[in-house]
């Protein structure tokens, strides 16, 4: 049955005769009616979390709570529910804002056709927030796309520059050029040209190219080839200006010539850098290869063949809306498509084949067809770290989509240690415990506060890994998909206790830290079972401090808080890693008080002052101790000596070892 012939309606104090009437006259009218009687205001506040509901009718005799209570409850949990009054009552001043009617309760045709009414009303205004949501989402990414365009960019409108991207900006020699006269950057030669063209723009929209020698800042000329296309920006019809420089410039700024895209180099470069920062963005990668090229190329002269590659640049910009572009071989072109899952790359990559084969290319005054292969895959955070090995993963399915027939898209998953289902992660770390590929590696904490002892960090690792496998943070992650599974986080408890027990035994006052995935926090049992394996290996419960990422902590809250009290009870305490990169932001932490946070910075990130300041000041919020990872250098520590961490860690102290024997007192 589809979901538009049901109704979803909560009875509030109704009578048991009153609510089968309003059953009966909703099935009459050709609707299944999935109605709940409540009594209370507690009942309320529980029933509107667990599901949505479209309308609720309020017997104003039998109710014990009045309207505005039962109006706040709403308000309080942003429920978006039309209240029914059912009652006398003056219809043009209803007992609060949720009323949306008042009805005599003698009138049950009247009330189910007003609940009608307003579930009409209430999907109209689901369906307009999930737009308002998109346009919002689409709008920022446009921002986006625009800010980070490679190509110098320009909007202006009646002669004034309301947008230039920064190279733009750069290429005259400013910093900004909003609202700044767009013939005062034209040389005086020029810019009678210049007019005509713009005049010409907004007369017949076509493009137009013309080279213009433009006034740098510094007192020179730049002679620069400019292409003028009709535009809008911010809803405003503009002209854009697109900077192209001489063919050596664009060699040195990593374009290739004939699609205007990124050369392969500079493309690859793009390429690591967005898989370093964006990995968590569910975005994707798709690469497109032209069917039987070297016959193609065998039949034509070399400026055909580019000339067909630059007809089907166009065809990409228009049907794969991309961040960036890149030309990556004679006959393969790469997107990388942010914040667009693979499923809606490969919808994308789909029309853009049946484009390309419907569309008629001439070389050499003969008329030709061509079909394209593309390949398509996720980055997220099981993409491996280097851009060289995810186009060469793509290439063979590129490959392997031509050799079937061609002229398709299709999503590519990494075949070697493959993690796409959790059933995949389960054999992975099965295999490796069978095999004694798993291993624990402990990193030495410098003490920087006041904490008692000397404390390392233990964190699981994979024996003879190597590029393009499983990394033991992925299959950590990703085992997360099946929260009854904590066979490894066993395996990892047992483990480190051993050791730090064994180290103990020489009356040192280690810490452990010790990470895990969020699948303990499913396990009730598991505290009890920790308690017993503290008791077995002869350790104090506070000697260990078991730390879980943030989005995993938020993505199980009530558990997590549960699991963390039962720590707490036991004299053992929860720390949090990658501390400030779940999106729900860490206010949640506070119920939770970690001992200790430790921001997600990569070690490619080099944190400001300010950063670190603020880091510090959100876990004096929540009462933590901070420590601060990737530390390289003497400079990084003389910084963060004066901003107030607690610990550091990285090269700088040591790198992780298999085993806790670092000497705490040779660091100076």
């Amino acid at each position: 049955m589809s979901n538009n012939t049901a109704i979803n309606i909560l009875l509030f104090c109704l009578a048991d005769n009153d609510a089968e009437q309003i059953i009966a006259c909703c099935r009459r009218a050709g609707r299944v009616a999935h109605t709940l009687s409540i009594e209370t205001g507690e009942k309320l506040a529980e029933v509107i979390v667990d599901k949505k509901w479209d309308v609720l009718i309020f017997d104003a005799e039998r109710s014990q709570l009045d309207a505005q209570r039962c109006g706040h409850l709403l308000r309080k949990h942003n429920a978006d529910i039309s209240v029914i009054y059912m009652g006398e009552g003056d219809p043009l001043n209803p007992p609060d804002p949720v009323v949306v009617d008042i009805i005599s309760k003698y009138d049950i045709p009247q009330l189910v056709s007003a609940a009608l009414r307003e579930q009409r009303s209430q999907n109209l205004r689901r369906e307009l927030k999930l737009r308002e949501l998109a346009l919002e989402d689409a709008e920022e990414r446009n921002v986006l796309l625009l800010a980070e365009h490679l190509d110098p960019l320009a909007y202006i409108t009646d002669g004034m520059v309301i947008y230039a991207n920064q190279p733009f900006c750069e290429h005259m020699g400013n910093e900004d050029l909003e609202g700044f006269p767009i013939v005062d950057l034209i040389t005086n030669k020029d810019q009678a040209r210049f007019k005509n063209a713009l005049k010409k723009q907004q007369q017949n929209k076509d493009q137009q190219q013309l080279e213009i020698s433009f006034a740098h800042s510094g007192g020179h000329e730049v002679k620069t080839m400019i292409t003028c296309n009709s535009a809008t920006y911010d809803g405003e019809e503009c002209i854009q200006l697109s900077l192209q420089n001489n063919d050596s410039n664009n060699q040195i700024n990593g374009l290739d010539l004939s699609t205007q895209m990124s050369n392969k180099y500079r493309f690859q470069e793009i390429l690591q850098e967005f898989i370093e920062n964006e990995r968590n963005s569910d975005s994707s990668l798709v690469l497109l290869s032209i069917d039987r090229f070297s016959k193609l190329r065998q039949s034509s002269s070399l400026l055909d063949v580019e000339n067909v590659i630059e007809a089907i640049s166009k065809h990409v910009r228009e049907n794969l809306p991309a961040q960036f572009y890149g030309r990556v071989a004679d006959d393969m072109i790469a997107a990388i498509c942010h914040h667009v899952g693979s499923d809606t790359a490969l919808e994308m990559g789909q029309e853009l084949c049946k484009a390309i084969e419907n569309d008629i290319f001439e070389v050499k005054k003969k008329s030709l067809q061509c079909t394209v292969s593309i390949a398509i895959t996720s980055i997220n955070h099981l993409t491996p770290p280097r851009a060289g090995i995810l186009l060469d993963t793509l290439f063979h399915g590129v490959e392997k989509t031509y050799l079937a027939g061609g002229n398709k898209a299709e999503i590519y998953y990494r075949e070697r240690q493959q993690l796409s289902t959790v059933e995949a992660a389960t054999s992975i770390a099965d295999e490796a415990l069978s095999r004694g590929r798993l291993t624990l590696l402990f990193q030495p904490m410098i003490n920087l506060g006041n904490a008692d002892g000397d404390h390392y960090e233990a964190s699981l690792d994979i024996k003879d890994w190597v590029e393009g496998e499983v990394t033991a943070g992925e299959l950590l992650r990703v085992i997360e998909q099946e929260p009854e599974n904590n066979k490894l986080d066993h395996w990892i408890i047992v483990e480190a206790t051993k050791q730090l027990a064994k180290e103990r035994q020489t009356g040192h006052d280690l810490k452990l830290i010790i990470n895990l995935s969020g699948n303990v926090f499913h396990d009730p049992e598991f505290c009890s079972w920790l308690s017993v394996a503290f008791k077995a290996a002869g350790l104090p419960p506070s000697s260990v401090i078991l730390q879980f990422n943030e989005e995993s902590i938020a993505n199980a809250l009530k558990p997590a808080l549960n699991f963390a009290q039962q720590l707490q009870k036991m004299g053992s305490a929860l720390s949090v890693r990658n501390f400030g990169r779940a999106k729900k932001g860490n206010k949640f932490l506070s119920h939770l008080q970690p001992h200790l946070v430790k921001p997600g910075f990569r070690k490619t990130d080099t944190p400001s002052n300010e950063q670190i300041k603020e880091i510090v000041e959100q876990a004096k919020v929540l009462r933590s101790r901070v420590l601060i990872p990737n530390v390289g250098s003497a400079a990084t520590l003389a910084m963060l000596w004066q901003l107030g961490p607690d610990f550091i860690q990285g090269s700088y102290v040591n790198d992780p070892m298999p085993s806790m024997s670092y000497e705490f007192a040779s660091f100076n």
